[in-house]
Order: C-alpha cells, then structure tokens, then sequence
C-alpha cells in the first residue's frame, strides 16, 4: 500500500513544530526522507544525528525539487518571505503549506508570490508548545486538530489533510477567512487579553503582586509567548476587531449586571460558567 505521507517530505524550519512534523513523519513512516532547511548549525547537526532528517540545509536549495510537498515551519513572518523563493525551487505541482495561525494575509501573500505550477495550501495545527528543537515530540501530532484551508487547488487540499491525517491529527477543514474569524475569538483574542491583564496587573501596586495567586497566573499565560510566534500572527488577522468588540460587549454586560442587583449579577455569571462548561466539559475538577 503506498504511503500517504509525501516521499521525500520537505521542511523549514525544524523549531517545536518543524521537527515534532518530521519526527512524527519518520514514525510513521521509517523510510521517508526528510530534506529540511534550518540556519542554526548546532540544529543541523542534531536533526542528522537523530534521524529527523536525512538531508540539512543551512538555507533553501536545489535539494527541495525532488519534494513534492514542503512545510513551512517557521514564524510567519518568514514563511511570508520565503512562498516566491521556495515555489521557485521545487517542481511543477509542489505543494507549499504551513503551520501559520494567520491565513487570509498569507493567502493573499501566496497568490501574489507563489509562481505558476505550484500550489499553497494554508494549515494551522491547533496545539504547539515551548522548547524548540529539543522539545520535539514524534506524537505531537496525534489526537490534535489541524485547519487545513481548502480556498487552494482540491487536490492540493487533499494532500495537505492526507499528510496533518497520516500523523494521527483530526482535519478540519475551512476556508481562509473562517478560519480567521474563528481563531480570533479562540486564540489571538486570547492572546491580547492576557497581555493586556497582565500590564495591568503590573501597574496595580506592589500589595496586588503579593496578593496574586495562581488565578492571575492561569490567565495571563499566554502573554508568555514570543512576539515572533504569536504577537506576529495575532496582527495579520484582520477579524480581531470584531471579536474584540463582541468581548467587549460581553464585558460591558457582565460589569452592569454586578453593578445591578445579586440576581442580575447570578444570572450573568451563572450563564458564563454554563458557556464555560459547554466549551470544556468538566471531567472531575476539583474546583476553580
């Protein structure tokens, strides 16, 4: 039976996502060659040690033509600045894709640089994590979600979820802009609140820092991730706007029921621990 997975498997960038994909591509199937594309020798020479790649290079080259799908895994920016470079350097009907958390702007940057005869399809793995390449895990992949953007060629779409469904990953599959409305209110939104709670929190005084507790620390996690990773994306997403104002309103609401009567503030809050539960079911928490 032939494998579903692309032979050889082209990917840039082997930070956390770059090399869990090509180690959950080399699990799945040992024979795969990987030819990756990573400026950091010390990497380079990891990935050769370990397996993950059977190929490295220190930056794109003709090596990549014989892959007839390359994953870009780096942060946006750069996966901006390398669609025209790459589509230049693989084959006719290549497929170029991502793990970018932002698809409409890079949509538009693919149909703009992308040459002819080469097609991009948008994906987003919906997990991730900290470490880099020595937080790589070959089962990062399995039981997770990806959006795959179907606004591409049918056939490349299909080779993009054939290969996120080879590694274990649930497909979900969107349009560009869907994808972008629903992230904003689930990930960048999120993203922004816990920034700006934490600034916040920062300026209220130093008795408020000693009285925080691990409920300021829960939500103001995110705030920890690297401008290049999210803060980058969060601001190509043209639909934050409008997720933000409907938080807002959500607040607004929520701030005139306290300020009303206890039953007005009951019935509010009780609705958001409903909403709360409807997202994330509880499975046996033992309180807040």
């Amino acid at each position: 039976m032939a494998s579903p997975l692309p032979h050889p498997l082209g990917v840039v960038g082997l930070g956390l996502m770059g090399a869990s994909l090509a180690r959950a591509a080399r699990a799945a199937d040992p024979g795969l060659r990987v030819v990756a594309v990573e400026p950091r020798p010390e990497v380079r020479r990891a990935a050769l040690e370990d397996g993950v790649a059977q190929v490295a290079l220190a930056e794109p080259g003709p090596e990549l033509a014989s892959c007839p799908v390359v994953v870009l895994c780096t942060p946006i920016a750069a996966i901006e600045a390398l669609l025209g470079p790459l589509s230049r350097l693989v084959g006719d009907g290549a497929v170029l894709t991502d793990v970018g958390g932002a698809k409409e702007h890079l949509a538009a940057r693919a149909a703009e640089q992308v040459r002819p005869g080469v097609a991009f399809v948008g994906a987003h793995p919906m997990f991730g994590g900290h470490g880099g390449y020595g937080g790589a895990r070959a089962d990062l992949w399995r039981g997770g979600r990806v959006a795959v953007c179907t606004d591409g060629a049918p056939e490349a779409v299909e080779r993009v979820a054939a290969l996120h469904a080879a590694l274990g990953a649930e497909v979900i599959r969107c349009r560009a802009a869907e994808h972008d409305a629903a992230v904003a209110m689930v990930s960048h939104l999120p993203y922004l609140v816990a920034s700006a709670l934490a600034v916040a929190a920062g300026e209220a005084g130093p008795l408020a820092l000693r009285l925080a507790g691990p409920g300021l620390k829960d939500t103001t996690r995110l705030a920890q991730f690297p401008f290049d990773i999210q803060g980058e994306v969060s601001r190509r997403n043209a639909r934050l706007p409008e997720a933000a104002e409907r938080l807002s309103r959500h607040l607004g609401r929520l701030l005139a029921a306290v300020a009303d009567s206890p039953e007005a503030a009951r019935a509010a809050l009780e609705q958001a621990r409903a909403a709360r539960e409807a997202l994330y079911p509880p499975r046996g928490e033992g309180g807040t």
